[in-house]
């Protein structure tokens, strides 16, 4: 047996050091209130991609269709440097056409071969209303005949605190048309979060009156500074657009690699793209902080995986400008408070959630549905998505999590073209960390290895918290050991992800570096064990153990279920209407 010793190196942030005991600080729900740090990862294996595909569209100007081009006509730059188109497929009609000039089709199509499509639908629960999803649901129900017979579609719905695969990849409109009806059975929590932006707006009017606030420049909307609690506002919607953002990226990531084009059927609630203007609805303020993300900062992850997995993003906004207005006169005082629907000041956060679908689709290649124009929103995707052209070319792979801006122009003038603007260069790192993130949210275990684990019992750590020891048996025979000096050595990083029973996660997953080394006369079998200490709140948790050779790049996993000493399930509540049920506070979902 091998007399393997482990080495224990610095831990990362999310990570303290006591002595020969190791405390993991994993942030639980806190009461009360939505934590903005606990939000959704992002799903599946390691994904190994080598050629960047890049569907565009190039029109004339008055917005016709340019069709019969050639890789010559096209100037593809990467970080303002022009690179070699290395592939090259026009597909005219949702059929490939074969090129005068020698490229490579991509993906080795053969000329009138049929290029499928795969709709990857995600339906936002979190910030949507039923009427309006149901709304859009019923126009794309209609609409299902228009699906190739070479396409496919996935539908996802996200609750706020947890993504459900409510179809996987199939062609059958009939089974299509039975998910999307049933998805119209699912709560919606949009009322929620028009309450909690009401709650706030009152209390902000109360202080108005009261001269509680501000006065002065303040009141004349000079000031560029949140108060107190307006700060806590947009941490609050922050958080919770973050969450929604994550699981869509999530959902991309869970859904990699179907064939043909990929695109994304975004139908979104309304995610504002800076929360800060959102929350203070005030074209005369402009804020300037650097303690809170940007638009572009909460964005980037979705824009980000989409452009790694070559997915364009089509988004539809569910509550259409003017269905919203017109309803509001039938809706009940009860259900107008909740909502917070002044139609003289629903213009500017309208605004807000336009410029995100706009930049999602911008940033990707797609097109956003606005307003009413969200109710042909499948048959316009589908009209879209049958003619384009196909560009492939390689990178230069650094692993360096950078981001390339990536432009495509026509050498002819007067065109206009659509299509992505940057691919992210990922390292391994950042793949590993993200998949292991997402399996939390799915419920998998990543990995096809076993990774034996084993956790010990708990003791006190304070009101609501408990340490809870575990040991993880590394095995030896499983890792690959390279010479160093007179030892073999194996280089391992261990990740240890925790969800709990709201869906709430940590903000980041503590990536600890190990060395195993051992004399390499003795046989590789056995294992060496490593410990160390969870400090959680005291409810029901899954425990997710990653370990990640980083010669091979094999990944070791188990999946491990907490549940507190004592701990009893609430009594079943009556079951409520699906129009009357509320998420819980803290985690969003049902």
């Amino acid at each position: 047996m091998m007399d393997a010793k482990l080495e224990r190196k610095p831990l990362s942030a999310g990570a303290v050091v006591a002595g020969a005991v190791v405390l993991l600080l994993l942030a639980g729900a806190a009461g009360g209130q939505d934590q903005p740090e606990l939000q959704p990862g992002v799903f599946t294996e390691i994904i190994d991609v080598r050629v960047i595909n890049l569907e565009v569209v190039v029109t004339d100007q008055d917005g016709v269709r340019v069709v019969g081009l050639q890789p010559e006509d096209f100037v593809l730059t990467v970080d303002g440097q022009e690179v070699a188109i290395e592939y090259f497929t026009e597909v005219l009609g949702g059929a490939s056409v074969a090129p005068d000039a020698p490229e490579g089709t991509v993906p080795a199509l053969l000329p009138g071969e049929p290029v499928s499509t795969s709709y990857l639908l995600f339906i936002d629960e979190y910030f949507a209303i039923n009427r309006d999803r149901d709304r859009l649901l019923d126009r794309m129900i209609e609409q299902l005949s228009l699906l190739g017979p070479q396409d496919r579609m996935a539908v996802v719905a996200f609750n706020g605190s947890s993504i459900e695969m409510l179809s996987s990849w199939t062609g059958s409109q009939e089974a299509l048309r039975r998910v999307l009806e049933s998805a119209k059975e699912r709560p919606a929590f949009g009322l929620q979060r028009r309450a909690e932006l009401r709650s706030f707006t009152a209390g902000r009017e109360l202080r108005d009156r009261t001269g509680l606030r501000f006065s002065g420049e303040r009141a004349a909307g000079l000031n560029t500074l949140l108060d107190i609690e307006e700060e806590a506002e947009v941490a609050r919607i922050t958080g919770q657009v973050k969450r929604a953002v994550m699981a869509a990226a999530a959902t991309l990531r869970g859904f990699a690699n179907p064939p043909g084009r990929k695109v994304m059927l975004l139908l979104s609630g309304g995610w504002p793209y800076n929360p800060a203007q959102w929350v203070l609805d005030d074209p005369a303020r402009n804020i300037y902080t650097t303690s809170l993300p940007s638009g572009d900062d909460i964005y980037a992850p979705l824009i980000e995986t989409a452009n790694r997995l070559s997915y364009t993003i089509y988004a539809a906004d569910m509550p259409a400008m003017n269905q919203t207005l017109t309803d509001v006169e039938s809706l009940q005082v009860s259900q107008l408070d909740a909502l917070g629907a002044d139609p003289s000041r629903r213009f500017l956060r309208e605004q807000e959630t336009e410029m995100t679908l706009q930049q999602l689709a911008k940033m990707t290649g797609g097109r956003a549905f606005l307003n009413s124009a969200s109710n042909g929103f499948f048959e316009r995707v589908v009209e879209d998505t049958r003619s384009y052209y196909w560009l492939g070319f390689t990178p230069n792979w650094q692993g360096s999590d950078e981001a390339h801006d990536v432009r495509v122009t026509t050498r002819r003038p007067g065109f206009k073209v659509r299509a992505r603007r940057n691919y992210a260069d990922l390292s391994r790192a950042t793949e590993v960390t993200m998949m292991v993130e997402s399996s939390l949210l799915f419920g998998n275990t990543p990995g096809s290895e076993s990774l034996p684990a084993a956790l010990g019992p708990q003791k006190r750590a304070g009101i609501g918290k408990v340490l809870v020891p575990f040991k993880v048996a590394i095995p030896l025979h499983e890792l690959t050991f390279l010479p160093q000096g007179d030892r073999q050595v194996a280089s391992l990083e261990l990740r240890v992800a925790v969800i709990d029973e709201l869906g709430n996660t940590a903000e980041e997953i503590p990536v600890i570096p190990l060395t195993v080394r051992g004399d390499e006369q003795l046989d590789a079998e056995g294992y060496t064990i490593y410990e160390n200490v969870l400090k959680i709140r005291k409810r029901p948790h899954d425990v997710v153990f990653a370990l990640y050779e980083q010669t091979t790049g094999k990944i070791l996993t188990s999946r491990l279920k907490f549940v507190p000493e004592g701990w009893k399930e609430k009594a079943d509540k009556p079951k409520l209407k699906k129009k009357d049920r509320w998420p819980s506070r803290r985690g969003g979902g049902g």
